[in-house]
C-alpha cells in the first residue's frame, strides 16, 4: 500500500475565519479554527503521512501549524482564486520542499473528528487512482482529495465541489457514503459542528467547545458544554 507522499492543507485569514458560526464571538472563532487546524494535522500524523504543509496569509494560523509539526508557506493573500489556488501553491510548495513527494493529500483544515484510522483507509483506498476524492456530509462538497503531485489539472473545491470533481472524471470513494464519518464532517455551521461532537472530536477542539460559558452554537443559551467522546489527540511533533 502506498500512501500519499504528502499532505497540503490551506486556511484563511482568521479575521474572517468561520462566519457562519453565529453566537460566537471572533476571538472564539478564531481558536476554534487553529483548534480544529491542530486536530487535523494530529490525525494526518496517525494516519502515517508525515510530511505536512499549511498554506495560509496568517501568521497566526503558520505559527500553529509549526507547533503541530507542520511546514508553513505564507500566501500572499486571500485573494482570486480562493482555496484552488492555494492548493495549487500549497502542491508547488510541497514538491519544492520535497522533491521526492509523487502523491498528495488534499484536506480540509477543519476536521476535528478525524481519526488517523480513517485517514488511512482513505488513503488507501485511493492508491489505485490518479484522483480520487472523499465527499463531506452533505455530499455536496469535497472533505479530502487525493492525486498524483505532477498533474495539473485545476481542483475544484468550492460550492457544488463534489459534483464537479465528478464530472471532471475524479473517482469518488465510498459513494453511498457509509465510511469515515469524522473524515467526512467539516465544520462550518453550529449543525457542523453538532455532528463533529456527536462523533467525538478531537482534545483540541473539545477543549475550545469546552471553554465556552453556554451551548457552543449559541453562547447565551445557557446549556452545558458538549465534550469530547473519544480519547483526546493533540498535536504530535514529527522530526522530519
Amino acid at each position: 500500500m502506498t500512501l500519499p507522499a504528502g499532505a497540503i492543507l490551506a486556511v484563511k485569514s482568521l479575521a474572517g475565519a468561520k462566519s457562519r458560526l453565529t453566537g460566537w464571538d471572533d476571538e472564539r472563532r478564531r481558536a476554534l479554527v487553529t483548534a480544529m487546524l491542530a486536530d487535523t494535522i494530529a490525525a494526518i500524523h496517525a494516519a502515517g503521512c508525515t510530511r505536512v504543509l499549511v498554506i495560509s496569509p496568517d501568521p497566526a494560523v503558520l505559527e500553529e501549524a509549526a507547533a503541530c509539526g507542520a511546514a508553513g508557506v505564507r500566501e500572499d493573500g486571500d485573494g482570486p482564486g480562493g482555496l484552488n489556488r492555494a492548493m495549487a501553491d500549497g502542491i508547488a510548495a510541497a514538491r519544492r520542499r520535497w522533491p521526492e513527494v509523487r502523491r498528495v493529500a488534499l484536506v480540509q483544515a477543519d476536521l476535528p473528528a478525524a481519526t488517523g484510522t480513517q485517514l488511512r483507509a482513505a488513503l488507501a483506498a485511493a492508491a489505485p487512482y490518479r484522483q480520487a476524492f472523499v465527499a463531506d456530509r452533505r455530499g455536496d462538497g469535497t472533505a479530502l482529495l487525493v492525486r498524483d503531485a505532477d498533474l495539473a489539472t485545476p481542483t475544484r473545491f468550492g460550492p457544488d465541489s463534489a459534483a464537479l470533481h465528478r464530472r471532471d472524471g475524479l473517482t469518488e470513494l465510498d459513494p453511498a457514503h457509509t465510511l469515515w464519518a469524522g473524515l467526512r464532517n467539516d465544520v462550518d455551521t453550529a449543525d457542523d459542528l453538532d455532528a463533529a461532537l456527536e462523533l467525538g472530536v478531537g482534545e483540541r477542539t473539545a477543549a475550545v467547545v469546552g471553554d465556552l460559558p453556554g451551548d457552543h452554537s449559541a453562547a447565551d443559551a445557557g446549556q452545558s458544554s458538549p465534550t469530547a467522546r473519544r480519547p483526546a489527540r493533540g498535536c504530535v511533533m514529527i522530526d522530519r
